[in-house]
């Protein structure tokens, strides 16, 4: 007969056992179906979109900012001066709000990474520059998301996402101010799309940058 040490020592084993393997699935971060994004500019350098339904974190190498239901109001943060300033969604909105451009199109697009686009263009006042634009209606996006997204290049929100621009020059070669390199579905963890911790509050978004350029403001982020 097994002895009762014995078998109290095995289920100790066994529920030892049954915590280990649970264990991951416990601790594990609460994530969301959602997608992302990686595109790359000659200026901006790269720029990484992550979003599920109700949640966006966008990121670049000048500054990045967090978007998150039900007011969708921004949060931009500067990764190197570790300070985030609090817009809300209706200031945005108006401030960033698209300019009028007399945009021609849809023409016939190219597919971008797996997805069909259609072509728009536009003039500058520049009359020597014009702008092309790649923009896809096949990726799920809220509309206040799809706003943001939008006004970061000053287009309107019907247009759809914006996978590809170009701006051509009459006397020198043309600058590929967005190129989308991949898209994914995946699991995004909740996390994602919080503060990191240690950032300082600021008033407005000049105080995010230390010792940049007069024009390196939000402004170079948004268009």
């Amino acid at each position: 007969m097994i002895s009762r040490t014995i078998l109290a020592a095995a289920t100790l084993l066994v529920v030892a056992g049954t915590a280990i393997f649970e264990a991951p699935s416990v601790l594990a971060a609460p994530s969301e179906s959602g997608w992302i994004i990686d595109q790359h500019s000659e200026e901006r350098g790269r720029t990484n979109i992550k979003w599920t339904d109700k949640s966006m974190v966008l990121t670049s190498k000048l500054m990045s900012a967090i978007l998150v239901a039900p007011k969708f109001d921004a949060t931009f943060f500067n990764e190197s001066t570790r300070k985030y300033v609090l817009i809300p969604h209706a200031d945005w909105a108006k401030r960033y709000a698209p300019g009028k451009k007399a945009i021609k199109g849809p023409f016939p697009g190219e597919v971008i990474a797996g997805y069909k686009t259609s072509k728009y263009t536009w003039p500058t006042k520049n009359p020597h520059k014009s702008v092309e634009l790649w923009a896809t209606k096949d990726l799920p996006m809220s509309p206040p998301l799809q706003e943001f997204v939008s006004s970061t290049i000053g287009i309107p929100p019907a247009i759809g996402m914006p996978l590809k621009m170009v701006t051509k020059f009459d006397d020198r070669p043309s600058r590929m101010d967005m190129e989308t390199k991949a898209i994914k579905k995946s699991k995004i963890p909740k996390t994602a799309f919080e503060l990191p911790k240690g950032f300082k509050k600021v008033k407005n978004e000049m105080e995010l940058l230390l010792g940049g350029d007069e024009d390196s403001d939000i402004n170079s982020f948004i268009k």
